[in-house]
């Protein structure tokens, strides 16, 4: 009888170990981002949507999904709101989280606000930086970035400064998730979080422009693993040569969705355990065939330079950080 009893512990404890895992799933959407998250408590969480509605819609279905606990918008632009209408009206949403930055002229993203505030039960939220989001009580969610007072801007690159960024720790292991914040984010988050930044998983700046992904930055993340998202021949030139350089001069191995979706695991804690990156075959830049996203073409020169120290955003970012010292 003892036995028995020993024996079925081991196989809760198996089954408790398992259930805790953490899985990230780095989706193939094409230009543009979408990143499922499965909490060791059950619950789910989904960064972004893509381009369009079909391919996150798919995904998630395949995955038997028809309820999302989290859903989170980075920031006001097509590549990364579009697949989140869809998603609102195919999946049951509890949470949605915003940023009050305000694509001017465009409409997209507050028909997203509406179909978030029409969902049933789906409550919003506009976190601040140094904010911590109650998703798991075994995982640390901290808000690193966030424009929670309006910016009303039609300058891209001030709508990507306000990108919601987010770093999860679990067992750890560090998770950072950039949307498309560039270079003037991660200079102000180097020097508000210094080592709060370091992290094994980093999802790659702004679909690894030559603006993001900056030396000074890296060396506070130290990576291990980056993913880029990215689409084949995307108009932009995406990821630029520049930023690949200085992502393959830290060591960490670098991960593309044009191989498909990219998946990583933290597993439950255990001595000696580390995370998985599992997906399509990484960069090697010994292969004699690369990735076609990087090979060495000309790159297409993005029309706006990084945003200026002048902005909202990063005004936004540092007040709150004054605030809470």
């Amino acid at each position: 009888m003892i036995k028995l009893i020993s024996l079925a512990s081991v196989l809760l404890l198996a089954s408790s170990n398992l259930r805790a895992q953490l899985n990230v799933y780095y989706v193939d959407v094409g230009q543009g981002d979408a990143i499922y998250i499965e909490l060791p408590n059950h619950h789910n969480v989904l960064i972004d949507g893509g381009p369009s509605g079909e391919p996150i819609a798919k995904f998630l279905k395949e995955k038997g999904v028809t309820t999302i606990d989290h859903v989170l918008l980075t920031h006001p632009h097509s590549d990364h709101y579009r697949g989140l209408k869809k998603v609102f009206t195919a999946f049951d949403v509890k949470n949605y989280y915003d940023t009050k930055a305000e694509n001017r002229d465009a409409q997209g993203d507050n028909n997203l606000r509406d179909l978030a505030a029409a969902e049933p039960g789906c409550k919003t939220h506009y976190p601040e930086p140094g904010e911590t989001l109650n998703w798991d009580s075994r995982v640390t969610v901290k808000v690193l970035n966030s424009c929670y007072e309006p910016v009303i801007t039609h300058n891209n690159d001030e709508t990507n400064a306000c990108s919601l960024v987010i770093r999860l720790f679990y067992n750890g292991t560090g998770l950072l998730f950039m949307g498309d914040a560039d270079a003037a984010v991660e200079n102000a988050m180097t020097r508000i979080f210094k080592s709060g930044l370091q992290s094994y998983g980093l999802k790659v700046g702004h679909h690894g422009s030559r603006y993001s992904s900056t030396d000074a930055f890296l060396a506070r993340v130290q990576p291990k693993v980056a993913v880029i998202s990215v689409g084949v021949d995307n108009v932009y030139g995406h990821p630029h040569k520049e930023a690949i350089d200085r992502i393959r001069a830290t060591g960490a191995k670098i991960f593309y969705t044009t191989s498909g979706t990219q998946t990583l695991f933290i597993p439950a804690p255990k001595k000696g355990v580390e995370p998985v990156l599992q997906g399509p075959v990484p960069y090697d830049p010994g292969a004699a065939a690369q990735p076609q996203a990087v090979r060495d073409v000309v790159y297409t020169p993005e029309v706006q330079a990084p945003v200026s120290v002048n902005s909202q955003a990063l005004d936004q970012l540092t007040q709150q950080a004054a605030d809470q010292n």
